[in-house]
């Protein structure tokens, strides 16, 4: 049997039990383990002659308490495409059902990340323009993310504002976790050493940030044209100085006896969604263009919005979703709401 057949013999209702008792810290990730599970079951098997292997072994593994676990290898790694290519081989001793030998295999193939996105900004080998050596330093990476999100940012007409305009209650906090981070390595440093670590200190974390809000603001940027939206750019560009920041993208793996936006709406079901800060902006992505939204679409930002004091919606338009639906959304705490 192969990974993919193995996927399509069981449903994540009963491969999610298993995963908790593996793994009890997937719990909190349920949501995310789902969209990972139905992406691999809509994906094509394709073989690659790279892979670490064609075969994944399934052995169980002793843990320090005395209690065992199953294993699988190798799946992490490889393209998702070749790991579902995979024949499924149990070692002698095991005795587990396919809903356990599933949660065990999709544990691992999430290693990296749970959907495409994840795993590249994790492994970060598709910034072609970023040395080697800098794409593991984070200060130089958020750099290079930054300024290139500003300059479609100000393509657009948007203003990105610098450190030394953002808000004062920002730069504070920035100041204060670039000291706590500097007194613990610079204890021993002279004063312009210090001084100069703690301005590198300070740039890490501005561009950390901004990276995280400029990104959110261009994947929000083509939504702007279209004319049942009223959002600017300087609008969205006020996200700059919100004192608390959080994005989140979630694209729907639905097959075909259900639409995106209702898949969407089951996905937020499995976890507390009143957990939100102040505000939040939503862009609502999908495959055809319609005025109104449908009932599913209408009941997900319902789902999102939750106790937000205010909300924007945005809608979009990406004929390559077919009938899947993407929603980028921000949660975000400020003393005014973007649209006034």
């Amino acid at each position: 049997m192969t990974f993919k057949e193995l996927l399509n013999s069981v449903t994540f209702d009963e491969v999610a039990p298993c995963l908790v008792q593996m793994h009890p810290g997937a719990e909190g990730n349920l949501k995310w383990y789902k969209i990972h599970f139905d992406m691999l079951r809509l994906m094509t098997p394709k073989y690659d002659d790279d892979a670490n292997s064609d075969v994944c072994n399934i052995t169980t593994r002793e843990r320090e308490d005395g209690s065992s676990r199953l294993n699988a290898y190798p799946m992490e790694g490889d393209y998702w495409e070749h790991s579902l290519t995979k024949e499924i081989i149990l070692a002698s001793d095991v005795k587990a059902t396919n809903a356990e030998i599933a949660a065990c295999c999709i544990w691992h193939t999430s290693f990296y990340g749970f959907v495409r996105e994840q795993a590249q900004e994790y492994l970060r080998f598709d910034e072609d323009d970023i040395d080697i050596k800098d794409r593991w330093d984070d200060s130089i990476y958020n750099k290079v993310k930054a300024k290139r999100y500003f300059s479609i940012i100000r393509r657009n007409g948007g203003h990105v504002p610098t450190m030394k305009e953002l808000a004062r209650s920002k730069k504070k906090e920035l100041i204060k976790q670039s000291k706590d981070m500097f007194w613990c390595i610079s204890r021993r440093k002279n004063k312009i050493k210090k001084k100069r670590m703690f301005r590198r200190e300070f740039r890490g974390y501005y561009y950390e940030r901004m990276a995280a809000i400029s990104k959110f603001i261009v994947q929000a940027i083509p939504a702007l044209t279209d004319e049942r939206n009223n959002m600017s750019i300087g609008q969205l560009c006020e996200l700059f100085q919100s004192d608390l920041f959080s994005p989140e993208t979630l694209t729907s793996y639905a097959d075909e006896n259900m639409n995106g936006a209702k898949y969407l709406c089951e996905l937020l079901e499995m976890e507390d969604i009143n957990t939100r800060l102040d505000r939040m902006v939503v862009v609502l992505t999908t495959s055809e263009w319609h005025q109104e939204l449908t009932e599913d679409e209408q009941h997900l930002c319902k789902l999102l919005i939750g106790n937000c004091k205010s909300s924007d919606i945005l809608v979009a338009t990406d004929p390559s979703l077919g009938r899947q639906v993407r929603i980028d959304y921000a949660t975000f705490n400020s003393k005014e709401p973007l649209v006034k």
